[in-house]
């Protein structure tokens, strides 16, 4: 009478092992990209709200008393640095961009918000 031997060999199991392994690491690269994707987002979701910030700061100065702010990093926030470009456009109407800055792995991003002011 024969018996048959239904248990696995060595390289059925090194198969499996290293199939798992990948199906892992496969995963914990997209959970790092996603965490990745979600830092980079609220970083630039703070930059727009500081310049929101600045930029209601400057609607609520008179016309003659906006003007231009070199960079220079933000109180609290030392990521960031914030300059704010004032252009005459006509007289009695000024440009005002409030710029945001700041530095990822690689390179610096920025984000820029316009708004007009006028002396009427």
């Amino acid at each position: 009478m024969k018996h048959k031997n239904s248990s696995f060999t060595l390289l059925e199991v090194l198969l499996t092992i290293i199939l798992m392994v990948s199906g892992f690491v496969l995963l914990l690269q997209a959970l790092a990209t996603g965490l990745f994707a979600g830092g980079e987002n609220e970083t630039e979701l703070v930059a727009v709200n500081l310049a929101q910030e600045k930029m209601e700061e400057l609607r609520n100065k008179s016309y003659p008393n906006i003007a231009n702010e070199t960079k220079d990093v933000v109180s609290g926030y030392p990521a960031f640095q914030r300059e704010v470009v004032m252009t005459i456009v006509q007289p009695g109407l000024k440009q005002v961009n409030v710029n945001m800055y700041w530095f990822t792995k690689t390179d610096e991003l920025n984000v820029s918000l316009v708004t007009y002011v006028s002396d009427i």
